[in-house]
Order: structure tokens, then sequence, then C-alpha cells
């Protein structure tokens, strides 16, 4: 057997391994649920949840389960912000990635975060920790609700809903692809109606994503609150590690190594809502980047929502700051499109005569661009030869796209028509 035979089988045993593992947690889920009466892990353990976590067991008509309750008053700093940044900022500008919705003030919006048995999703995954941050008066808070076992959770989805209620709009970090779609499923098997079809949800991640991306190059949490936020977090567990963190609990009763778990869960809703602020200061003024890189990124966000007159003004921005010269490179491209489109031929030449000079594709594209210009704008079927033949010069040199070749090679023959009529 060779070596990637060998590989190939490991990975084979592998995938059977977790599918087994997964199964298994699964049937223990049903298993635990077939048995409501069975004693709490937390009323077997020597010490409790509230030992380690500040926090009560609540009752309602469902059963129980544990709530813990945070509360940070205004004034308090966290990174560059102040808490009381999160009651007092203009959200309005994140309207952008809301189709036909608006966010609500901040006094009704809710940031949500969960912690689940996996991270993949599906009707064997279910949100053990449930964490809502909001603004009430002068300070921020956070109510995180907690399954001591499985049979909680449909007391804990009721008292969830109940707190919603309350506000008009959600704010979540991956809760679009994540978040809201497993509280859904797990409302729909607990036979209770969603309480998020009727709140305006604003997912943090996607706008996160185009602003910072291409100077971070990753946008997780952790890292986002680090480099935006200026935190650094202490004392945190990786959230890969909270899932065997709970079935451990679930198994031993011993409650211990949930303190972090909740401290995780908390700091991810306090950054999440930082973020959704940094996020709204960018779109309402571009002069609170200092990067480059993201005020260009922040021209391409404008460029989309189709705010042409924003979109060229933070571009020029950021090439008068300086970038690298690939990126560069696209913020010449795309103001030359954005020039075109307002008619500016003349500034739009400038800078396709700039682009020329510079690596493929972007080149050609631009000797393209000059040569439709010169030919149906201009009328001079001389220049419109010359730019064409110097693209196709430039395709053959470097064996470039047969497709871009043939177009220019009919250009040419056209030209040359009409050149000679």
């Amino acid at each position: 057997m060779n070596l990637e035979e060998k590989l190939r089988q490991l990975k084979q045993a592998a995938k059977t391994r977790s599918r087994d593992t997964e199964l298994e947690r699964q049937l223990e889920y049903l298993r635990r649920l077939e048995r409501p009466a069975r004693p709490l892990p937390a009323q077997r353990a020597p010490q409790r949840i509230e030992e380690y976590v500040d926090g009560q067991v609540e009752k309602n008509a469902y059963g129980e389960f544990f709530l813990a309750r945070q509360a940070l008053p205004f004034g308090r700093p966290y990174g560059k912000l102040r808490t009381s940044d999160l009651a007092s900022a203009d959200l309005s500008p994140l309207n952008l990635w809301l189709e036909d919705a608006v966010l609500p003030p901040t006094s009704e919006l809710v940031y949500l975060d969960t912690e689940t048995t996996g991270l993949a999703g599906g009707t064997g995954t279910c949100a053990f920790l449930i964490g809502l941050g909001a603004v009430e008066g002068s300070k921020f808070v956070i109510r995180q609700y907690f399954l001591r076992d499985y049979p909680e959770e449909k007391a804990a989805l009721v008292a969830v809903a109940e707190a919603l209620q309350g506000y008009r709009g959600v704010v979540t970090f991956n809760g679009k692809t994540f978040d809201l779609p497993l509280l859904e499923t797990r409302y729909a098997l607990a036979r209770l109606k969603s309480p998020f079809a009727r709140l305006v949800h604003l997912d943090a991640l996607h706008p996160s994503r185009r602003l910072w991306k291409l100077r971070l190059e990753t946008c997780e949490l952790t890292r986002l609150e680090q480099e935006v936020l200026g935190v650094s977090r202490e004392g945190d567990v990786p959230g890969s590690e909270i899932p065997q963190i709970y079935f451990d609990y679930l198994r031993t009763g011993s409650a211990q190594a949930l303190q972090p778990v909740f401290y995780h869960n908390a700091l991810d809703i306090v950054s999440l809502a930082g973020l959704t602020v940094e996020l709204a200061r960018a779109l309402s003024d571009a002069g609170t980047l200092a990067s480059s890189l993201d005020l260009f990124s922040l021209s391409r966000i404008f460029q989309r929502a189709h705010a042409t007159e924003r979109s060229l003004e933070t571009c020029k921005q950021a090439l008068d700051k300086g970038l690298p010269q690939l990126v560069e490179t696209q913020a010449l491209w795309q103001l030359a499109a954005q020039h075109k489109r307002q008619r500016q031929h003349d500034l739009a030449v400038e800078l396709w005569n700039e682009l020329a000079r510079r690596e493929a594709p972007f080149a050609i594209q631009a000797l393209e661009e000059l040569a439709i210009y010169y030919e149906h704008r201009q009328r001079d079927v001389t220049a419109a030869l010359k730019f064409t033949s110097t693209a196709i010069a430039r395709l053959r040199e470097q064996a470039g796209n047969p497709t871009h070749l043939k177009r220019f090679a009919h250009r040419l023959e056209r030209l040359q028509r009409k050149s000679a009529l």
C-alpha cells in the first residue's frame, strides 16, 4: 500500500469515527429527553452552577432553567469605546445592508449569541447557552439562558421568546447562517412559535468582512475585537472546545469548567455590540478609518450601494494615503469605471492610460476601454488601432486568454477596414 492509499484509508476512517461520534451524541440527547425525571447534573454536583456563575434558577410553565445576568454601567471603557457608546451611537448607516427594513433605535435592539453542542448545525445540535445583550437605562445588560440538561430546553426557549418581546431588531455575528436557523429549528422541534420572524435582523459578519477583510484577511470575532476595538481577551476558552466542555459537564455534573464559557459568550456579545457601533461610524464618517485598505474597502461598499459620489471621494482618500501596488491598481480601475459612468471621459482616459502601463489583467482591460473610446467617441481610428494592436501584442507575449485574443482580433479587422475607407 503506497502513501496516498494509506492517507485515503486514514481519512475515510476519520470520517467514519466522526459520524459515529455525532450519532452517539444525538442518541444520548434523545435518551436524556426520555428521562426528564432524572436528577439534573446541577443537582447531583457537589457544587452547582450558581457556585461559579452569578445567576439563579428560573421557572415557568414549561420547567426550569438557569439564568445569569450581568450589567455593565455606562462610562466603563471597552477597548477604544465606552459602554455608553452602545446606547448613543447612530446605527442608521447600517440600513445599507437591509433591503427594505430599518434598524430600530438602540433601546429596541438586542444582540444575540449562542453556544451550542456542535458547530455544524442540524437537528441534533442544541443551543445550551443563549446570550442576549441590550441597553437598559444607563447600563448594558447581558442575560444568559443556560440548560442544566436537555429537558430544560423548552422552558429556556419560552423565556427567550418572552425577553425578545420588548425589541424590534436583533444583531448577530454569522447569525444568518448559523444562530438564527439553529434556534428556529429548536423552536420548531419544541412546537413553539419562533420569535425571530418579526425582528429586523442584521448579521454583522457580512459588513465586517466587506470593511476589514482586505486588511485583516480573517474576520473572526476575536480578531476583529483585537484589531478594531483594541480588546485583548484573557482567560478565554476557544470556541471549538466549548461543546466538549458542555458534554463533560453533562457526564460528570461538575460545573467549574463552565465559568469561562459564560465569560466567552458575554465577551462575544459586548464585542458584537462594539463592532456594530464601529461599522456605523465608518459608514457615517470615513475619517474614522486610519487604514488606506479600510478606506478602499469602504469605497467598494459605497460603490455596491450605488452611492457614487461617496465612493469616488473615499477611493481618492485611499489613494492619497497610499496603497500596495496591486490594490492601488484595483482602486484606479474602480475610479476609472466610476468616471466613465458619470460621463467624465477625460478623467477616465487619464486613468486608463496609467493602467495600460501596468500588469494584466487591468492593463488589457484598460487598452480595450481606450480602443472603444477612441473608435466610438473620438472617431479616431488610428488611435483605436494603436491600442488594439498593443493589447494583442501584450496578450501574445503573456500567452493570454484565447477568448480575449479573438475578441481583439475581430476589433483589429474591423478597424483596419475602417482605416482603408
